[in-house]
């Protein structure tokens, strides 16, 4: 299937998350607004940005991620730093350009929100999920001087 335009997803976005605000640009969308995984769920700010030729990026703005984990790493986030939400095996298939943001990635961003917050009590992330292992610093031996 061909891919959906970025016109196509607005339209996904603004008609199944309008409370949200979808922002368009000529090959990136955005969308920011507040999510929950449920109706007894804390409320999330979320941002989602997919530029065309890319993989969506999701993180969570507020509350702070660090923060409810009261010290804990955080479970499937592509960098601590940076707190993307990982939402699907990139390779497996799962998301492609020709399907509706509106019915893939914001919804898996609310099952990622029920997950984390089973998380926070439990301390067991409920899903299967893949996360390579952090490249280990090569070591740098002492008689190596840096600049």
């Amino acid at each position: 299937m061909p891919p959906l335009s970025i016109p196509a997803q607005a339209i996904g976005l603004r008609s199944e998350f309008p409370n949200g605000v979808t922002t368009v640009g000529r090959n990136e969308i955005r969308w920011q607004g507040e999510l929950s995984p449920d109706e007894y769920g804390r409320i999330y700010d979320i941002e989602m940005c997919y530029r065309r030729n890319d993989r969506p990026h999701v993180w969570v703005r507020a509350p702070d991620l660090h923060s409810l984990a009261d010290g804990r790493r955080l479970p499937h986030v592509y960098s601590q730093r940076e707190q993307r939400l990982c939402l699907y095996v990139p390779a497996g298939g799962f998301w492609r350009p020709s399907r509706a943001l509106c019915r893939t990635i914001l919804p898996w961003t609310c099952y990622w929100l029920r997950l984390f917050e089973m998380w926070l009590v439990t301390d067991v992330w409920h899903e299967l999920g893949v996360h390579p292992e952090p490249r280990a610093r090569r070591a740098v031996p002492s008689d190596v001087i840096r600049f």
